[in-house]
């Protein structure tokens, strides 16, 4: 008792300090909790094979329900690069004749873990070849031409008052019967830094003063 009360002092400062650490621990713990549930992603995928016909998803594995507003392809080819604003009405119109229509859409809300089909990649690829006036008017049949595609996805955001978005681009393999579609990198880009994120919103307003 006597060593006690002479290193009382000490040990006062071993057990505040004891605390001061687990209180870091727990603070820690709390901000990457929140962290965590703030951060937005998306994930664009394939489903049902790896071809042009193959059904491109999108998933939402972020903590907060998501809701996809635009999407926009960007085919690479051999003269240049052409891109267009992918709809609900030119993915219906295009999937009228699928086996598989039902779901097909590219805007609505996500709750995590959701996912959405947007149509097959050959009806991406043949609706931006036909909507964007840069494509030339060959390509889908001249397909030597066609490199890749990069399919951009923005979407809201719980109270943010910008949007966020994901990406993903897919080299075409023309030499296959049929198209081969094979992811370049092995996940998903997310746009969710500010100034990306401000660069989202200025193409959503050209795109809308374009369509005034």
């Amino acid at each position: 008792m006597d060593w006690i009360a002479n290193h009382s002092g000490a040990l006062n400062f071993a057990v505040n300090l004891g605390m001061f650490f687990v209180w870091v621990a727990y603070l820690q713990l709390f901000l990457m909790t929140y962290l965590r549930a703030r951060k937005p992603r998306l994930i664009i995928n394939r489903g049902t094979g790896s071809d042009v016909d193959s059904l491109c998803l999108v998933s939402n594995m972020s903590e907060q329900p998501v809701y996809p507003q635009n999407v926009f392809c960007t085919i690479h080819h051999a003269g240049g690069a052409c891109s267009a604003t992918i709809t609900d009405r030119d993915l219906l119109q295009k999937s009228a004749g699928d086996e598989r229509p039902r779901g097909i859409t590219s805007q609505g809300p996500l709750s995590r873990g959701g996912f959405m089909s947007m149509g097959t990649f050959r009806n991406m690829l043949e609706i931006t070849a036909e909507m964007s006036d840069d494509c030339p008017g060959d390509l889908m049949s001249e397909p030597d031409q066609i490199e890749s595609m990069e399919i951009l996805v923005i979407a809201a955001f719980g109270g943010d008052d910008l949007e966020i978005a994901a990406k993903r681009t897919y080299r075409i393999d023309t030499g296959t019967d049929p198209w081969e579609v094979i992811p370049i990198g092995p996940d998903t880009k997310q746009v969710a830094s500010r100034s990306e994120r401000k660069q989202i919103r200025r193409m959503i307003e050209s795109e809308l003063a374009d369509a005034a």
